[in-house]
């Protein structure tokens, strides 16, 4: 999800070290040098000399904020996942909408975001840091739980008669669609299906379930 762009995640690329005049970073800065590597070159190939070096900073100056490696990768996973939970509670849909065309807008934008490149970069390598790391592990759980929970409350508001299981299932599918399509649909490869046609099959199960 791009930071300016509520519809979009995370945005950024690796490129010269940048210069600082002081030789000194905020820990904000470090956690977004972090981050745009871990995008672009991965989890395995992150180092705190290489996000210091895209800071132009030392790697003292860079211990001083984060003794080592794992506490800034527990930022940078902290960072992502408040933005989104910050970002999720500033999206509005339309109330007018009918209950299809809600689910429309609201399948289509986490479709969208998902196989947005830059969003697949990172919550891939996400994924890889929630393997070696419990914080990471814990960190997504908690992420998908606060994702499920915005879906069911804006589905109560268009569904009010359903029950909170029938959110909760549907919540969770959509959700399930929304990360699969990180790994499927993400990738530039011809297929006999796309992302829309698999959105327009998701809005009628969904409205299956909720009915």
């Amino acid at each position: 999800m791009k930071k300016k762009d509520p519809a979009k995640r995370a945005s950024g690329a690796s490129g010269p070290r940048q210069g600082n005049a002081l030789g000194k970073a905020s820990r904000a800065q470090i956690v977004e040098a972090a981050e745009r590597l871990l995008r672009t070159d991965g989890y395995h190939t992150l180092s705190t000399r290489k996000v210091a070096e895209a800071c132009g900073i030392s790697v003292g100056n860079l211990t001083y904020h984060f003794p080592n490696k794992a506490q800034l990768v527990e930022a940078l996973i902290s960072g992502v996942f408040e933005r989104y939970e910050n970002q999720r509670a500033e999206i509005r849909f339309d109330q007018s909408l009918t209950p299809e065309n809600y689910l429309k807008q609201l399948i289509n934008w986490l479709l969208d975001d998902a196989v947005d490149p830059e969003t697949s970069a990172l919550f891939l390598e996400l994924w890889v840091l929630a393997k070696h790391h419990d914080f990471g592990a814990e960190t997504l759980e908690r992420f998908y739980r606060t994702a499920t929970g915005w879906i069911c409350k804006a589905l109560e508001a268009y569904f009010p008669h359903t029950s909170n299981k029938q959110r909760e299932c549907a919540a969770y599918f959509i959700l399930t669609l929304s990360e699969g399509s990180v790994a499927v649909f993400s990738r530039p490869h011809q297929r006999p299906a796309n992302q829309k046609d698999v959105s327009n099959i998701a809005i009628k199960a969904v409205l299956t379930t909720l009915s």
